[in-house]
């Protein structure tokens, strides 16, 4: 199990973690993210544990616990909705995350009951001076 750990000491270093976390269990890796502009931690980190009850066990155990002068929160890893590709075609509710295509903002392209002409009805967009204002193309 993939854990995310925030809020670490920005003196906090990869094998600090790796000795925290295998009091818990086997740990296979331990990574604090460093700003490569600065050289600097950016303040948290993940650990791999390989047992998910052991994994368990140290989310229990160390969220909001003190670790060199930080209370630091340990929660479950949750993949990224940008990088995962099973979850991008998924109909998310958060419309922050929510991947959009140009496909999505035009309506089906149907034909007139008057006419055989295609008529396309394009969604406004709600800002002054935009393209595409609704209305039909003949």
């Amino acid at each position: 199990m993939n854990l995310f750990i925030a809020k670490l000491s920005r003196s906090t270093t990869s094998r600090d973690l790796q000795k925290l976390f295998a009091h818990y269990g086997t740990v296979i890796s331990a990574d604090v993210i460093i700003d490569h502009l600065t050289g600097q931690s950016k303040g948290y980190g993940f650990v791999e544990m390989p047992e998910y009850h052991e994994a368990l066990e140290a989310i229990k155990e160390l969220d909001s616990t003190v670790f060199q002068e930080s209370v630091i929160v340990v929660r479950k890893s949750q993949p990224s909705v940008f990088l995962d590709p099973d979850k991008r075609n998924q109909d998310q509710t958060n419309y922050s995350t929510r991947i959009w295509s140009r496909s999505q903002y035009l309506r089906d392209t149907t034909t007139d009951s008057e006419s055989s002409q295609p008529m396309t009805n394009r969604r406004n967009f709600g800002y002054r001076g935009s393209r595409y204002k609704t209305s039909t193309i003949k």
